[in-house]
């Protein structure tokens, strides 16, 4: 073994331990604001969980070593490059690497996906019936959640994750929504909604709805033209793809990434050689963004 000055070595142990105690707090923050959700779906908060504890540990086990009283630390005779950076100044730089995102992460506010993002993100406008085809764990709701029965305020949003629907409580939900005269495409079942719009568009020609998202435009939309868009994810914001409706009407004026709550009747138009559901706006109000701003594409359950 070969023995290390510790004068010259430990303040690089303590540096690093409070670094990890500093991606802890950050961790910390995002789970207490419920923030984490602007990240991660809430199914994976478990593994957020986890990591918190990991990172609590390591960070006190190295600033331990970087305030232990021994003189001396002992450094193994692996072949694999365990050097530490030779500088003051290489030091700055790397340490600065994750230094910066944690103090930006715990003094600024967290940052809502916007039409930048969606521009490199895949577009469903009218969602795609594929989506629904995705097989996932379920477990039985009680009445009061059934997506059969939407909540009907317009403006409601929830922080939990809806389970997937079952078959039976897909074609429910599809149901309900072809018999009723008006459609609320409401936050916990809103994916499987545009869904079931889009399948069955000439049934629903005609109808009011009443939907709310972020105003995205497409380069080569008209001025009349906007979307009503949202994020979906599954997992975290680094699968999220933009789900919406188009919508027409006295918007040239309204600016990209503005909260809007649309009323309007359903249409049919083409876009990029497929039939897809259009809004003709009939009335509109801003709104500010919601508490929980993505939605959530949790597929059906094939039994």
């Amino acid at each position: 073994m070969k023995r290390m000055n510790s004068e010259k070595k430990t303040y690089h142990h303590l540096i690093r331990g409070i670094i990890m105690i500093g991606f802890m707090l950050l961790l910390l923050k995002l789970l207490l604001t419920n923030n984490i959700t602007f990240f991660i779906a809430p199914k994976m908060n478990g593994f957020i969980y986890f990591t918190l504890f990991v990172f609590l540990l390591i960070g006190v086990l190295l600033i331990f070593r970087g305030t232990s009283e021994e003189k001396t630390h002992y450094d193994c005779e692996c072949e694999g490059d365990h050097s530490y950076p030779k500088s003051k100044l290489m030091s700055l730089f790397l340490y600065s690497i994750f230094i910066i995102p944690i103090t930006t992460g715990l003094l600024f506010a967290d940052h809502v996906l916007g039409s930048s993002v969606a521009q490199n993100r895949t577009l469903k406008l009218g969602a795609d019936t594929q989506d629904m085809a995705n097989i996932q764990p379920v477990k039985k709701k009680s009445s009061s959640s059934n997506p059969s029965q939407p909540d009907s305020t317009p403006d409601s949003s929830s922080a939990d994750m809806p389970e997937p629907l079952t078959q039976n409580e897909y074609s429910s939900l599809a149901s309900n929504l072809l018999q009723a005269p008006s459609i609320n495409v409401t936050d916990n079942a809103y994916v499987p909604m545009v869904n079931i719009i889009q399948e069955n568009l000439e049934k629903i020609i005609g109808k009011t709805i009443t939907i709310k998202g972020f105003i995205y435009r497409e380069k080569n939309f008209f001025q009349d033209q906007i979307v009503i868009a949202r994020y979906g994810i599954t997992c975290c914001v680094a699968d999220a793809s933009v789900y919406g409706m188009m919508a027409k009407g006295d918007v040239s004026g309204l600016p990209k990434d503005k909260w809007i709550q649309v009323t309007g009747t359903i249409d049919q138009t083409i876009f990029d050689g497929a039939p897809i559901p259009i809004i003709n706006i009939q009335d509109y109000k801003m709104i500010s963004v919601p508490k929980q701003p993505y939605v959530y594409d949790v597929g059906v359950r094939i039994e």
